[in-house]
């Protein structure tokens, strides 16, 4: 049986959860994988106020972690700049790191897998996209042989709970108030809440199957701070769901990532995923579409993935590390075919003619348009469903747009 010596540096409260989950789960752990896990030392500026580490060494500079006898690092001080620092200095240790931290990977992914590679040494990051949902793996080890012709799903939990509950009813800003007392927010939600954690997370998954480089060199990156209780209600009636939805796709030799919230036929898989789950609809030239969906958000879950790969690293001896093809092209957003819903509040009794005949002017067809009884007596609310357009066409659109209401919406519907 082999023992796996583990200095973590964090504690937070993935950090915490990693601690109690190896302590809880370490029996069991030796009978399935023949492995003994051993916490070390903890790097940690200051006490966690809600968890006691016992008796594991705990060192306020978290660079001493590395001097002590450890076999893996584990980086879950989170930021980029310091916890690349980190990352690196334990790469020219020849200590092997886990992470789960995807902000990281984003910024400085390709000059971390090549300091990995030089040193000799894995870096290993299965929980840093859907938590402890297998997916890294499964792309990089049990997919292998298949040619990745697209990616697509939900990758942030909290996004997910947040449109959950509004879909209950609640406002957005009531919403993220429960997400943060659920602890499934942070305290600042930002990277939540606009999209970026999720963008973080599809790099990373593009970076594995298409070597697109980290971060990307085209990226359409929006949240779902804008959505409203009435873009979940017209989407209910018209039997969309709104999901927050991260994709990459190759067509033609030429890439297209993107992060944006979007409305999804009720009738597709992701749309029935609710709360903090994670799903992924991976499509492959030999097995075809591959769905997967787990907890996307929590310690438990984010520990079980390092856990994982902590596992991998004592069974496994081989080359983990990722790598990006420096020639490869990318499709505009702005060139991509979208049918886009069109959302026009407005007291004007003639609104409606008048934006048909905009329509017709810019020669965008329409699939389906009508009224919806938002319960508001001063203004109205019409909505317009088009044929796939560019999105230049639909921006040439809102700009004459803009000169009958100033109260509109545009969401794209999803392929």
């Amino acid at each position: 049986m082999r023992k796996i010596k583990i200095g973590i540096c964090g504690w937070g409260t993935v950090a915490t959860a990693l601690h109690r989950s190896i302590l809880k789960n370490k029996n069991q752990i030796k009978i399935t994988h023949k492995v003994d896990l051993e916490i070390v030392a903890i790097g940690a500026r200051r006490d966690n106020p809600k968890y006691n580490a016992g008796e594991t060494k705990i060192l306020r500079n978290i660079f001493d972690v590395l001097d002590e006898d450890i076999d893996v690092l584990v980086e879950l001080i989170g930021g980029t700049d310091d916890a690349k620092t980190l990352i690196s200095s334990a790469f020219e240790k020849k200590i092997p790191v886990v992470t789960a931290n995807k902000a990281v990977i984003y910024e400085y992914g390709d000059i971390l897998f090549r300091e990995a590679s030089y040193n000799g040494v894995d870096f290993l990051f299965e929980a840093s996209v859907c938590a402890g949902t297998p997916t890294i793996n499964l792309l990089k080890n049990d997919l292998a042989g298949n040619k990745f012709l697209s990616i697509k799903g939900m990758l942030n939990g909290t996004s997910n709970f947040i449109i959950s509950q509004m879909e209950d009813g609640m406002s957005f800003e009531d919403s993220l108030s429960f997400a943060k007392e659920n602890g499934y927010a942070e305290a600042d939600p930002t990277f939540d809440i606009e999209g970026i954690d999720a963008a973080h997370k599809i790099s990373i998954l593009s970076n594995i199957i298409f070597g697109s480089p980290l971060p990307p060199n085209e990226f359409l990156i929006e949240g779902i701070s804008n959505i409203s209780k009435q873009d979940i209600y017209i989407a209910e009636k018209l039997d969309f769901t709104v999901k927050h939805i991260s994709s990459a796709d190759m067509r033609d030799g030429k890439l297209l990532i993107r992060s944006n919230p979007a409305l999804v036929q009720k009738s597709d898989y992701l749309s029935s995923l609710k709360n903090v789950r994670n799903g992924l609809v991976i499509d492959t030239d030999l097995i075809g579409k591959i769905h997967i969906s787990g907890s996307g958000a929590g310690g438990e879950a984010t520990a079980a993935g390092v856990i994982s790969d902590i596992v991998r690293l004592a069974s496994e001896s081989s080359d983990h590390n990722a790598s990006s093809k420096e020639d490869l092209k990318y499709r505009k957003i702005s060139d991509e075919l979208f049918s886009f819903l069109i959302i026009v509040n407005s007291s004007y009794e003639n609104i409606n003619s008048d934006v048909l005949d905009m329509l017709a002017e810019h020669t965008i067809s329409i699939r389906n348009s009508g009224l919806i009884n938002n319960g508001n007596k001063s203004d109205i609310t019409y909505f317009y469903e088009t044929e796939e357009i560019i999105s230049t066409a639909l921006q040439e659109l809102l700009n004459d747009l803009n000169n009958l209401s100033s109260n509109f919406k545009t969401l794209r519907i999803e392929k």
